[in-house]
């Protein structure tokens, strides 16, 4: 459960923060700071200053880090991709006053390779669908309503996991639905505890252990070779929420890939279910080997990331 003295701490560390943070004008950079209470925070190689936002876990450097920006330059959503295995190993984006908005709220359909890859197609991926699976949009179509570039770029095909479509469809939309319309759209929400403040979010499927990956498909890369690309046996989330205040929490979800069989008209029974998906996000850090929330002072990081209060998360 929730302890007030932590949520203290956490509002006083995170306003220090942000004063650290905003000393520098940048519309386009998203909240994080380096600094010595932030011993395993992100690095800016190249200006890229996307990789300090508190979405963005700590960098793998094995892999590709994509930062997918609109044509005015404001950050959309971030990918850590393996390129190898043509799938993402996370990827990590915000809700906040500007993006939760619904102005173009149409799926735009636009299929595409994602232009990262454009000068090495052999890790580009083809678009197609996946044999015995649905495209599974990790940062979904829904999440990206507020302009049509924005949710066009949902489209690339570096944003695809394969699924099983009752699991995307039946069950992994429990908890993508609560934090896409209650807790993400909440921060434009007058009525919602979540108003004025920012969501951050970051999703996957286990991919790096054989014993965390279900099975191998084969499809084809843009030079029309055929390769694998694995199937994850477990998908995760893990939630921040940060209030115009400062005070913050976080939680975490950890879901087999399959199909449940459950009567899904059953809101007792979807409840129970989506409950049995939560975890701390230390618990999410234990199983994957990813960092979540890096950027994070360590202080708030630790407080964070060791436990989580369902009732301070409405609808779960």
């Amino acid at each position: 459960m929730a302890n007030n003295k932590i949520y203290i701490v956490v509002a006083l560390a995170l306003s220090a923060a942000t004063l650290i943070s905003c000393s520098k004008d940048d519309d386009n950079a998203a909240g994080g700071q380096y600094s010595a209470d932030n011993q395993n925070a992100n690095t800016p190689s190249s200006g890229e200053e996307s990789v300090l936002g508190y979405e963005v876990p700590k960098l793998n450097p094995d892999y590709d880090y994509i930062c997918q920006r609109l044509p005015q330059g404001e950050i959309n959503y971030c990918i850590e991709y393996v390129k190898e295995k043509l799938h993402p190993h996370w990827v990590a984006y915000s809700y906040n006053v500007k993006n939760a908005q619904k102005n173009a709220p149409n799926r735009t359909e636009a299929w595409s390779p994602d232009p990262y890859y454009d000068s090495q197609k052999q890790y580009q991926l083809s678009t197609q669908t996946f044999p015995g699976y649905s495209r599974g949009h990790l940062v979904g179509s829904a999440e990206r309503y507020f302009s049509s570039e924005a949710n066009e770029q949902t489209f690339f095909m570096t944003n695809m996991s394969p699924q099983l479509s009752a699991f995307n469809n039946d069950y992994w939309a429990e908890i993508e639905d609560k934090a896409r319309d209650v807790w993400g759209r909440g921060v434009i929400d007058q009525k919602s505890s979540f108003y004025e403040g920012t969501l951050y979010i970051v999703k996957g499927g286990t991919i790096d252990k054989e014993e965390n990956i279900l099975e191998y498909i084969y499809v084809k890369n843009t030079l029309g070779q055929t390769v694998q690309m694995p199937v994850p046996r477990y998908f995760f989330m893990a939630c921040l929420f940060v209030s115009s205040s400062g005070e913050a929490k976080a939680i975490g979800f950890w879901m087999e890939h399959k199909d449940y069989n459950l009567n899904t008209s059953n809101a007792v029974v979807m409840q129970n279910f989506r409950r049995s998906a939560v975890c701390t996000v230390d618990d999410l850090e234990q199983r994957t080997g990813i960092d979540f929330f890096c950027n994070l002072p360590d202080i708030v990081e630790e407080a964070l990331e060791s436990k989580y209060d369902i009732t301070a998360w409405p609808d779960l």
